[in-house]
């Protein structure tokens, strides 16, 4: 990730001294008409662009929200127990759907199924 974020800084920084010099070398040898050709030509450029990613953030947006409520709705389908349930009775979401843990979280749960569910919470780095 920290190599990426490196490159991608090199690569930013080149382009903008890229720019800046092709521009230094354009108004010193192009006639003007043909810079400010070039100027408006990048400055709409840079409009339309600015629409394209204002569209298209619209419609991620749209998208991942949509894809959200599928996703909360298939967790919340018929016969799973609410999420907020079970994060206050303390039990953890694997003793749940296997129907060994009613009203505590130890209560009906094995021990080795106790330990697999402890491992699981500490290889993700969280619990539900």
């Amino acid at each position: 990730m920290i190599r990426r974020m490196f490159w991608v800084g090199v690569g930013v920084t080149l382009t903008v001294v890229v720019v800046r010099r092709g521009r230094r070398l354009a108004a010193q040898y192009a006639p003007e008409a043909v810079v400010e050709r070039a100027e408006r030509t990048a400055q709409d450029l840079g409009r339309r662009a600015e629409t394209f990613v204002g569209a298209f953030r619209d419609e991620f947006t749209t998208a991942r929200a949509r894809r959200e409520a599928e996703l909360t709705a298939a967790l919340l389908a018929e016969g799973q127990p609410d999420p907020d349930d079970v994060r206050a009775s303390g039990l953890s979401a694997a003793g749940v759907r296997r129907g060994r843990a009613s009203a505590g979280r130890h209560a009906g749960v094995p021990r080795d199924v106790e330990a697999e569910i402890a491992a699981d919470e500490a290889e993700l780095g969280y619990s539900f």
